[in-house]
């Protein structure tokens, strides 16, 4: 029953994600999961919710992950002809998104080393 009461929560909070993102999609487009998943953030953040309450489903679905990558990868089986006409643009964004990401994953990373470095000089 606990299994069920945890997922009850979690699919919860997705429904009034996706009910949110219905409101505001005349202003801007945010996917009812991502909305759902900032609500979940916040509720834990201001412990709303505990994590006790959620614990084990996310473990379950941390553990099946892989299951909810197969349909994404259906998707881009039968869109291969758009990919092929494309492919140069792909590449090219993979890649510029990739060394973005790497020089803003440094910078955390140094600051965060120095704000360390500085609370154990203290």
């Amino acid at each position: 029953m606990k299994i069920f009461n945890q997922l009850a929560i979690i699919l919860g909070i997705w429904a009034v994600g996706e009910y949110i993102s219905s409101i505001i999609s005349g202003f801007v487009l945010i996917p009812g999961s991502i909305v759902g998943m900032i609500l979940l953030f916040l509720m834990l953040q201001f412990k709303i919710i505990s994590i006790e309450s959620i614990d084990s489903i996310s473990g379950f679905f941390l553990d099946n992950m892989a299951l909810f990558f197969v349909p994404a990868g259906v998707s881009l089986i039968k869109s291969m002809d758009l990919i092929k006409q494309n492919i140069i643009l792909l590449v090219l964004a993979i890649f510029v998104t990739t060394v973005i990401v790497m020089w803003c994953t440094g910078i955390v990373v140094e600051i965060m080393m120095k704000r360390k470095e500085n609370k154990s000089n203290v």
